[in-house]
């Protein structure tokens, strides 16, 4: 990929950014990590890891990051809950209740049922522990109701979805500076980073390597089916509202960003043969917790794109650790018993005795 010409120093980036209402929640800058060994075993790129899975709060993350932008509106104006509904091992719905619980405020989580709500462990543990308020559904009508009764009450509802939208991309924005002064200590470029796309993460680095003219390839890897194409235009939608709210001369298209919905498996939530691989080796190979839903499935992606060529030694690559790693204790049947004759069993990823 071609450098483009900067739009902005990363001094004055970051002046704008401080326009913005931040809460102070994330441990940070997370750490830069290097994988030798497993780069070593995959005889393929130099691997680093950027640990966001280290925020901190509540068992870290990338919503951590993305809730110290997002969530601020929701303190100084003085709502009275904080409400998430998503999947019943929901990471947002984790940080959505401890946010609650760090200021004092009542949390909402409205889960699906599904196959990974009983019995109650990983995140959805972590919801209760944290007090919330739960609800596991089986129609998304429900979840309205439930934000009606609330509503009735008299009580203001902070979606942590929908309200702070943009916020969200902007926080990565702020969260690309961070890791490139950390490259550029250590005097590495990479050539390519991986990220689990869903929206803001991915928006936030490909706009803030693009506002610093970074010829950097960010690829994006879906934990769900999608129609790429569909996908790619509305990443390139929010990012043309994240420069415009940072004033920045940038504009997106489609063909911007990168984003693979062919990794996810038959649906969200599905532990993909990739997957579970790619948590295995990161294991064993460097003591890394993936998770199965997101950073397993695009860390598959990344060690599949590995062996096909697309990225050779000589070359650097930065995965960044999303985190979700509490659900990881909630697939504990699926990827411990796939089969006798699955790697996990088999013993491909066992190191050589000694001697």
């Amino acid at each position: 990929m071609a450098a483009a010409k900067p739009v902005i120093s990363a001094e004055a980036l970051k002046k704008r950014l401080e326009r913005f209402a931040r809460l102070s929640l994330a441990d940070l800058p997370t750490p830069l990590l290097d994988c030798p060994r497993l780069s070593e075993k995959l005889g393929g790129p130099r691997i680093l890891v950027k640990r966001e899975d280290l925020t901190g709060m509540a068992f870290g993350g990338n919503k951590v990051r993305e809730f110290e932008y997002s969530v601020a509106p929701a303190i100084r104006e003085g709502y009275d809950v904080l409400l998430h509904g998503a999947a019943s091992q929901s990471n947002q719905s984790r940080l959505t209740a401890a946010m609650a619980a760090r200021f004092g405020l009542k949390a909402v989580m409205v889960g699906r049922k599904d196959a990974h709500s009983h019995p109650v462990n990983g995140n959805l543990l972590l919801d209760h522990l944290f007090g919330a308020e739960v609800h596991l559904v089986d129609r998304p009508d429900e979840k309205t109701q439930v934000v009606e009764r609330l509503k009735a009450e008299g009580q203001r509802v902070y979606n942590t979805s929908t309200d702070g939208y943009y916020l969200r991309s902007i926080s990565y924005v702020d969260g690309f500076l961070e890791l490139w002064e950390q490259l550029q200590a250590r005097g590495i470029r990479p050539d390519g980073l991986y990220v689990c796309s869903g929206v803001h993460t991915h928006v936030g680095l490909v706009v803030g390597a693009r506002a610093l003219g970074l010829p950097l390839r960010v690829v994006g890897i879906s934990p769900s089916p999608q129609d790429d194409e569909e996908d790619a235009a509305n990443l390139a939608r929010v990012a043309n509202k994240v420069a415009e709210m940072l004033a920045l001369d940038l504009s997106f298209i489609g063909e911007d960003f990168e984003s693979y919905g062919a990794y996810a498996g038959d649906a969200y939530g599905t532990l993909t043969d990739a997957s579970r691989e790619a948590v295995v080796l990161a294991a064993r190979t460097e003591a890394l917790i993936l998770d199965p839903v997101y950073t397993g499935k695009a860390f598959g992606a990344m060690l599949q794109h590995i062996r096909e060529g697309q990225w050779k030694p000589g070359q650097t690559v930065v995965f960044v650790h999303t985190g979700g790693t509490p659900a990881l204790f909630a697939y504990a049947d699926e990827l411990l018993d796939p089969g006798p004759s699955h790697p996990v069993h088999a013993g491909t990823y066992r190191e050589p005795k000694a001697g």
